[in-house]
Parts: structure tokens; C-alpha cells; sequence
């Protein structure tokens, strides 16, 4: 099967806060992204033109991250903001795979906005893409670029990532992947 055509949502309380995850793409805000990107905290990557940004969403499968309020009261008028299921939401971390659906997926633009880091999301998104990616019967190869020791780690531990060719992160970035079984080499 592919990647899921309707939307698919996860929460998580995590501090007297619940977050929700969703492969809505009408949730996302894309200036929101772009002002991720922009910020010196995504220091690897930069924002594009908000047309072009929305072609590459509307072209890829993406996880937003959110911190939701179950106040729909008034509506805020922050562009992170948006009205989700349960009330409104505040985009506070991304992730998007680049594929075909079938047999590709490469993981990138991920991030967790800093003030929300430190609470376990990051590592909830990437089970979230994970939990889909696995159910690619089809899938030859999900990979990802990465120059971060600590990320090489987590991306093992929590996904099975190896780095695929010799290459040390100190001299710039590395490629992981995971065959999937669609791959028969």
C-alpha cells in the first residue's frame, strides 16, 4: 500500500500541553515554515518563495507538528495559527517526505521549533513518519542527509538509518537510508 491519501493524526500530552501530528496538508502554514527556515535555528536549510514553497507541499507527503489550545474563543492572528480538529492550532515543528508514493521516500525539512525542543516531540515526529514509511510494501529506499553526529544517532536508533557510504559527520554531511522491501539488491 502507499502512503495513505486521506489524512492521517496522532496527539501526545506532554506537560499539561497536547500536540497533535497531521498529514493534513490544509493545516500547514506555509509562512510559518518559511519563517522556520529562516531563523537561525534551521541552519540548514533557508526559506524559499512562499509559491514555490506551497508547490513543494502540495507536491511531497508532509507531518505537521502543532501545538494545540482547545479555546476556539478567538481566533489569533499569528500566521502560525490555524482552527484544527479540537480547537485552535500553532505550527511548531514539520517534517516532509519527498516521494513517489510507491517506492521513494527521502525524509527532509525537518524541524522542531526551539522553545518546543527538549519535550520528546522530535523524537515523536520521526515515529510518526516512520510508522507510515514502514507500511510501504513497495518501498526500495528511505533516506535522509544529515551533518549532525547526534542526529546520525537518533536516526538509527529510532529508525533504523545506516549510513550508507564511508564518510565521517566532522567532514560535512553523511547519507542514510534503510532498503525497504521493495528493494531486491
Amino acid at each position: 500500500m502507499p502512503l495513505p491519501k486521506s489524512p492521517k493524526q496522532w496527539t501526545k500530552q506532554t506537560d499539561n500541553q497536547t500536540f497533535l501530528i497531521s498529514t493534513d496538508n490544509s493545516l500547514l502554514s506555509i509562512p510559518a515554515i518559511n519563517a522556520a527556515l529562516a531563523s537561525d535555528a534551521i541552519y540548514w536549510a533557508s526559506p524559499f518563495p512562499e509559491k514555490i514553497l506551497q508547490g513543494i507541499v502540495n507536491n511531497s507527503f508532509c507531518y505537521g507538528l502543532y501545538k494545540t489550545t482547545t479555546t476556539t474563543a478567538t481566533a489569533s492572528s499569528s500566521e502560525n495559527t490555524a482552527q484544527g480538529p479540537d480547537g485552535n492550532i500553532e505550527q511548531v515543528g514539520f517534517a516532509r517526505l519527498a516521494t513517489d508514493w510507491y517506492t521513494f521516500a527521502y525524509l527532509t525539512d525537518v524541524y522542531i521549533l526551539p522553545e518546543y525542543q527538549g519535550f520528546g516531540l522530535g523524537g515523536w515526529l520521526l515515529d510518526c513518519v516512520d510508522e507510515l514509511v514502514r507500511e510501504m510494501p513497495y518501498l526500495r529506499w528511505f533516506i535522509l542527509r544529515t551533518g549532525s553526529e547526534k542526529s546520525v544517532k537518533a536516526y538509527e536508533r529510532r529508525m533504523g538509518m545506516e549510513v550508507l557510504a564511508n564518510g565521517e559527520v566532522a567532514n560535512g554531511t553523511v547519507c542514510m537510508g534503510r532498503r525497504g522491501k521493495g528493494n531486491l539488491v
